[in-house]
């Protein structure tokens, strides 16, 4: 099995196999800084990949910030791309001279208004000459297509919104620039520009993401990731000098299935520009290394001797349904399992053997129910008879996104009302200081009383297991 690669970057030879078809359109987006001593507008005119287009980053831009080639508006972006022969239907390849500087930054723009299906050429136009495929030269002359911009505001991150991240730290800080000047060892291209980076930054070069004009694949990618402090897991902002490069890690991401992201396109042009934010100077902050070990959990059983007293009414303006399951396949429960209790450090379940699960699973004396709200699976709660008196609520949770729906005391009540129609002599429950911080007063609110206490080990999933129960399911 080969290597993994992005899914929004295609290769030579596919995009030369499409030139011609219908709804297909090729942009050169190549943007230069001077010290490339190059000039993306003449280079197009001297030869450029057949039926392609010239996208001029510094005229398709809102002229009114002050600052190089901002993301204009919608309406002018439509305008004007329209007037290129696109629409936001076509499917559509992005290419620059070196293949992953400025490239990036049109694929970005174009998704911030809505365009699905747009890639960037692997390789770039280097790489295409260097392979001997055709080329055109002259300033092509397109009818003008219908752009409908549907504008995904979430994309851009604006000048207050950064400067709340820099002070909360809500989202993660990824510099695209180079080294040097996130450290600020090496002075801003830019006159007037402080060096060094914003607070909590940490330091991703765009230009160690590709290799010869070829977008690193996506181990490696997630590799250097992880080296540089980004947590996938998390939100995160992408920067660099003027929002440019800063879209080539926004690709990355992208590419490694991250879509909690924005790009703050004033970038360092705006923040290093003013007098009025916060600059550091040096390395990265040192990361916190991670803990290896078991977590101790401080463990209490209860009990309950009589059913409930209490009830409640249905949750209002949700549509909610409890089903009791019938051979509940392995899958299905393992994902249950999983999406309820992986805050709370389940684990026993998921490094069972489909043998050993389906043993219990398929046991009489074991019943699972599943909670659906909205049509949606929620929540689960699994009982289990351990004799004729004793019935045990093994398991009890909530999805995260049910969390904050204010059902969870009118769910375990249901569970509850279960458990004692056998009219067993006591219900049992287990919880730990790993569980939600709730869950033990919630217990005592319903009528559990804590019987004993323990202390054990839990072995933490990995990310290792969970990628490979993953697969399994």
């Amino acid at each position: 099995m080969g290597v993994e690669k992005s899914r929004f970057v295609v290769s030579g030879d596919w995009v030369e196999q499409q030139l011609g078809s219908p709804g297909f359109k090729t942009i050169d987006a190549s943007w230069y800084l001077p010290m490339h001593k190059r000039n993306g507008a003449e280079e197009f005119v001297q030869g450029h990949i057949p039926g392609s287009v010239f996208f001029d980053q510094d005229a398709i831009a809102d002229h009114s910030t002050g600052l190089p080639h901002s993301l204009p508006s919608p309406e002018f972006f439509a305008k004007e791309v329209g007037n290129l022969g696109i629409s936001d239907t076509d499917v559509i390849v992005v290419y620059d001279g070196p293949g992953f500087f400025s490239a990036p930054r049109v694929w970005w723009m174009l998704r911030a208004m809505g365009v699905e299906k747009v890639y960037v050429l692997d390789g770039g136009l280097d790489g295409w000459k260097v392979d001997g495929r055709p080329l055109e030269s002259g300033t092509p002359d397109p009818a003008s297509a219908t752009f409908t911009p549907r504008f995904r505001g979430r994309r851009v991150t604006t000048f207050d919104e950064m400067r709340a991240i820099v002070d909360n730290g809500s989202a993660q800080i990824i510099d695209a620039r180079g080294a040097g000047r996130f450290t600020g060892e090496e002075a801003e291209p830019r006159a007037g520009m402080r060096s060094g980076h914003m607070p909590g930054a940490r330091s991703l070069p765009a230009a160690s993401l590709s290799d010869k004009g070829h977008l690193k694949d996506l181990d490696t990618l997630r590799a250097m990731m992880e080296e540089a402090g980004v947590d996938l897991s998390k939100p995160a902002v992408t920067s660099c000098g003027s929002g440019v490069t800063a879209a080539v890690v926004t690709l990355a991401l992208e590419s490694l299935g991250h879509t909690n992201n924005a790009l703050y396109d004033g970038s360092w042009s705006e923040w290093g520009g003013r007098d009025d934010t916060p600059v550091v100077t040096g390395p990265a902050e040192p990361l916190e290394k991670p803990v290896h070990g078991p977590l101790r959990a401080h463990v209490t059983r209860l009990e309950m001797t009589a059913p409930p007293r209490q009830s409640l009414p249905m949750p209002v303006n949700l549509q909610t349904a409890l089903i009791r399951t019938q051979d509940i396949p392995l899958h299905y429960y393992r994902y249950l399992y999983r999406q309820i209790g992986k805050r709370w450090h389940w684990y026993k379940r998921l490094r069972m053997s489909d043998a050993d699960l389906s043993a219990i699973l398929r046991d009489p004396k074991v019943s699972v129910t599943v909670l659906y709200v909205n049509g949606a699976p929620a929540g689960m709660y699994e009982l289990n008879q351990l004799d004729g008196d004793v019935v045990e609520l093994s398991y009890f949770g909530l999805f995260e996104h049910a969390l904050g729906l204010g059902i969870g005391k009118w769910f375990l009540l249901q569970a509850l009302y279960s458990a004692w129609q056998t009219s067993p002599r006591k219900v049992t429950v287990t919880t730990n200081t790993l569980d939600h911080p709730r869950a033990l007063p919630l217990y005592q609110m319903m009528g559990f009383t804590p019987v004993a206490t323990s202390d054990a080990w839990v072995e933490p999933l990995s990310d290792a297991e969970l990628l490979a129960f993953g697969k399994r399911d």
